[in-house]
C-alpha cells in the first residue's frame, strides 16, 4: 500500500469514474485501474462496486475511503509544515511572561497561534515583568508579556512596547467572606480585611505602588501575608486568610473559592503589554503579537 494508491482511489470516489479521475490526475485510466486492483488485492476485498455507474463504494470501501482521506490530509499537512519550517529559519518562539497572564490570555493566544503554526516550537519562561527587558536585550526571549501600572518605566526605551489590554483591578475575597453578598466594595470595606500582597521580589514595585495609592486615599491596609506570586496569593484568599487585588482578566477559569468584586471608589487599571526588540528578525513575533491582541478583545 502506498500514497499513490490512496490518492488514485479517493479521486475515483470523488469523480465517480476511473476515466474522469484519470483526466483530473493526468494519467492513463489503465494506470489507475491497476493501482486500485493491486490495493484491493493487498486488502483482501473490493473497494468499489464496478457494476454501477457511477461506481459505488462497498462497505470496505466506505471504511477505507474516510481513513484514506485522513492520511492524505496528514501527508499534505506534513509537506506544507515542512516547507514552512525550511523557509522559516526561526521556527522557535521564546516567550517570557508574567504569571497573571497565564490564567486566560496567554493560553488562548498559544492555542490560536498553534492552529496556524503547528510546526513552531514555543518555549515559555515565567518571569516577572521587571526582568523581561534584560532577557529581551540578551536574546533569551523573543517576546515579553508584562503587566504594568501607570507611569511604570522599567521597560527599556530601546524596546518596542505595544499595549495589549487595559485590565481593571478588582478585589479578590474569600467566597464565604462577610462582604461576599455585596455587588461591589468600597475601599474602606476592602482595607478592613487582612491584605495579601505579591509578588515577593525586591525588584517588583507592584505591591508598593498599590500601597501608595491606598495611602493617597487615606487608607492603610493591614498586611497579613506577602506571597511569592499571584497563584499563592489567591490560594491564601481561598483559604480565608485575607484579600488581595488582581486584574479582571484573571477571573475566567479561576478558583471557585474566591469571589471577584469591583471596588467602586478605586478605579485603577493595570496594563498588559507585549515587548520585543525592533531588530529581532524572527518573523513569528509580529504574528504572535497580533494573535495576542486578538484574543484580548
Amino acid at each position: 500500500m502506498n500514497l499513490k494508491q490512496l490518492v488514485y482511489f479517493c479521486k475515483v470516489v470523488e469523480s465517480g469514474s476511473i476515466s474522469q479521475a484519470a483526466k483530473l490526475l493526468f494519467v492513463a485510466p489503465t494506470a489507475i485501474s491497476m493501482q486500485i486492483s493491486a490495493l484491493e488485492e493487498q486488502l483482501g476485498g473490493e473497494l468499489l462496486n464496478r457494476s454501477t455507474r457511477p461506481m459505488a463504494l462497498t462497505k470496505l470501501g466506505e471504511f477505507f475511503y474516510s481513513r484514506s482521506q485522513e492520511l492524505i490530509y496528514d501527508f499534505n499537512k506534513l509537506e506544507s509544515d515542512t516547507e514552512l519550517f525550511i523557509n522559516n529559519k526561526s521556527a522557535v518562539l521564546n516567550i517570557g511572561f508574567t504569571r497573571s497572564v497565564m490564567f486566560n490570555i496567554l493560553p488562548e493566544a498559544i492555542k490560536k497561534f498553534k492552529e496556524r503554526y503547528a510546526h513552531v516550537q514555543i518555549n515559555l519562561t515565567e518571569v516577572l515583568s521587571e526582568y523581561q527587558s534584560e532577557m529581551l536585550i540578551n536574546g533569551a526571549i523573543d517576546i515579553g508579556i508584562t503587566r504594568e501600572l501607570e507611569n511604570d518605566n522599567f521597560v527599556s526605551e530601546s524596546l518596542e512596547h505595544r499595549l495589549i489590554l487595559i485590565d481593571p483591578m478588582v478585589a479578590a475575597i474569600p467566597r464565604d467572606h462577610y462582604l461576599s453578598r455585596k455587588l461591589f466594595l468600597t475601599l474602606r470595606d476592602f482595607v478592613n480585611s487582612p491584605f495579601i500582597i505579591y509578588p515577593k521580589d525586591d525588584r517588583s514595585g507592584f505591591a508598593g505602588k498599590f500601597f501608595d495609592m491606598f495611602i493617597q486615599r487615606q487608607c492603610q491596609p493591614m498586611v497579613s501575608y506577602r506571597a511569592i506570586e499571584i497563584h499563592t496569593a489567591l490560594a491564601l484568599v481561598g483559604a480565608g486568610l485575607g484579600v488581595t487585588l488582581v486584574g479582571k482578566s484573571t477571573i475566567p477559569n479561576n478558583r471557585q473559592d474566591v469571589l471577584f468584586l469591583p471596588i467602586q471608589d478605586f478605579n485603577i487599571s493595570s496594563y498588559i503589554y507585549s515587548v520585543c526588540r525592533s531588530d529581532n528578525n524572527n518573523s513569528l513575533i509580529a504574528d504572535f503579537i497580533d494573535v495576542l491582541e486578538g484574543v484580548s478583545g
